[in-house]
Formats: C-alpha cells, structure tokens, sequence
C-alpha cells in the first residue's frame, strides 16, 4: 500500500498503521512545505549526496516554486527537458505538480544519476534518465564531483572556487536575516562546507550535443526546457540546431554572469540569443544570491499561451492533498483489504 501512496501526485512520505481498535490508517505527507526536521519532514527517506543541499533544493524547488516564475507553467501532458537534474528534486516537483507530464532527465556524474535513478523509478514515476549533460557536442571531459554540495558540481575548467564560496556565504548571511525560524542547524551545514575548502573528487563524464538526443528521443514538442547546470548553460543552448528551436515553447535556466570570469556579460547574450529566437524574455536576480552572479531567466514564446491543453501547474496553485481523494484513488486500484480506512495528511512523520 505505501508504494501505491505514494504514486499520488503530491504525497513525499506515507505510512501505514492499524489502530488498537484494528481500523487501517495511512497517514501522508506532502512536498511543499518548508523542510523542517531532517527526521520528520518530507525529505528524510530521499537518496541523496547531502541533507544540506537537499533542504536547500526542495525549497528551492517546491516551496518557492522557482522554475515556475515568469508566467512558465506546465500543461497536461507536458514535455519536460531537466537538464542538470541533480538527484531528482525538479522532476518529483513535475511529477507532483503535473503527474500526466513526460520528463527527460539529464545529470552526468554517476554518484548524483544513481541517487536520481533511485529517486525517481522508486516511485513508479514515467520519466526516461539519462546518465550525460547536454553540451554543444559529444565529448567526455573531466567534471569536478563536490560531495559536500553536488549541486556545485561543473565542468573542471568552468570551476570557480572563490565565487562558490562567496556564494554560500551570502546565501547563508540572507537566511539568518530574512530566511524562516528554525533553521540554525542547517544553515549551521551549510556554512560548515566553506570550512573543508571545496574538495572534491575528479570524474570524467559524457557530454551529448543537445540536438542529436533530440532526435533520438523524437518528441514532438519541448514543452519546458529547464536548465541548471553551473556555467555550461550556454553549451546547452548552442548545441540546439535552428530546426529543433521551434520544438521548444519556454526555457527556464540559470545564467552564471560573474565579473572577471569568462561568464561575464551571459545574461544580454542569452537574452539576445532567446529575443532573437522569438521569446518572450524575462531576467530577475534572486534575493538570497545577490550579488554573485547568479540570474534566473525565463523565456516563453508568446503563442504558447493559445496551446489548447489546460493550465496543470503555475506558481501558486498547488492543490493540497485531501485524504478522502487519496483514499477513493487508492479503492479504484487496491484490493478491497488493502484500502485504509482513514488517510490522514499531516505534518510530520516519524
């Protein structure tokens, strides 16, 4: 029963108990609240490299709903490029948000692809990974793994070890100010990893031209292509050919544009590259990073919004989960003594 709990679009954790009066409770908990307690909350039995980097991702992803910004939504039957997928967060985030969605995964450090492969086919979710990054052509080449902050992994010669650390430090300096109660151990983590001077370990990893998976996987449609993937944003993009560009009805990335380093001046050329291609673009600096040269950019073509299928997800409109639903989803595909006779959604879970 827990397995099938949790194919339902929304649901991070469930368990399963019988009460002393012999009645069969299952109790969820949902993605989308700010992760509290490592042991209790809705990240505790993910794969993952670090508890850090995954409180920082969900919250990111699910609670601030950051590759939703812009007007970018996801529509039923949505296709959806991750590139750079990291252990799975965003596509978990597509899955719940928008479960009729077909995800293509892209990470290409293998320690990072199996959590991702564990994440994702764990719950029976229906998207095809892909141990690569997409580049601007087939090559394999040496990646820096960061185990303490995976997120932070690149490209050996994109690393920038001294922006990384100015990065970490201004995200925490922000949290403390501004950020929600209750989290000093964390931020306390977070901190932490500037101390072991970001050591790291070497792996060589396998590129793809973007276009040539395009091809091999034949899809009609790219109706999201999101991209995170630490100053090889532009690659991804380049390795697109002229055909294919019309195939892609909104982007969603992060744009490294740091003074001093070959990055610099990024985001007016990603911008021209997008306006020039026919989208609508949008650039906005996150609070919490700002000042390091990190930009999120959005980009959606402006007849995307005349696309006949429903609206599934946007920034705002998450459904909460109702147990009597859940329980009359799960009656429609369980065995009758397997159907709980109460599902509670809560807050915490032990």
């Amino acid at each position: 029963m827990k397995s099938a709990l949790l194919r339902f679009p929304g649901v991070a954790r469930a368990r399963v108990d019988r009460s002393e009066t012999g009645r069969l409770i299952a109790r969820v908990l949902p993605w989308g609240r700010p992760s509290g307690n490592a042991e209790t909350g809705a990240l505790s039995e993910l794969a993952e490299i670090s508890p850090t980097e995954t409180r920082f991702l969900h919250d990111e992803i699910f609670v601030a709903e950051s590759y939703l910004q812009g007007g970018v939504v996801l529509r039923e039957d949505a296709i959806v490029f991750d590139v750079g997928a990291n252990i799975g967060m965003f596509t978990l985030f597509v899955a719940a948000r928008c479960p009729s969605a077909k995800v293509f995964a892209f990470e290409p450090v293998p320690e990072v692809f199996e959590r991702l492969r564990t994440n994702v086919e764990g719950r029976g979710i229906p998207a095809r990974l892909f141990e690569i990054g997409l580049s601007e052509q087939d090559e394999r080449i040496r990646f820096n793994f960061y185990p303490e902050i995976s997120i932070m992994s690149c490209r050996a010669d994109y690393a920038a070890f001294d922006n990384e650390r100015h990065l970490i430090q201004t995200y925490v300096d922000h949290e403390r100010a501004a950020g929600p109660q209750g989290r000093e151990t964390h931020l306390d983590a977070v901190e932490a990893i500037l101390a072991k001077d970001f050591e790291y370990d070497e792996r060589k990893c396998v590129l793809r031209r973007t276009s040539a998976v395009i091809d091999e996987v034949a899809v009609p449609v790219i109706d999201l292509l999101k991209i995170d993937v630490q100053r090889a944003e532009l690659d991804v993009l380049r390795g697109i050919d002229a055909a294919h560009w019309p195939l892609v009805q909104q982007v969603t990335m992060e744009v490294h544009d740091e003074p001093g380093l070959p990055t610099a001046g990024r985001v007016d050329t990603v911008r021209g590259i997008l306006a020039e291609l026919g989208f609508d673009v949008q650039v906005t600096e996150p609070k919490m990073l700002a000042g390091n040269g990190r930009f999120s950019v959005q980009a959606i073509r402006p007849g995307y919004a005349d696309d006949p299928r429903p609206v599934v997800a946007a920034v705002g409109n998450g459904r909460p989960l109702d147990g009597a639903e859940l329980r009359t989803w799960l009656a429609e595909r369980l065995p009758a003594d397997l159907v709980p006779d109460e599902v509670e959604v809560v807050s915490t879970l032990v």
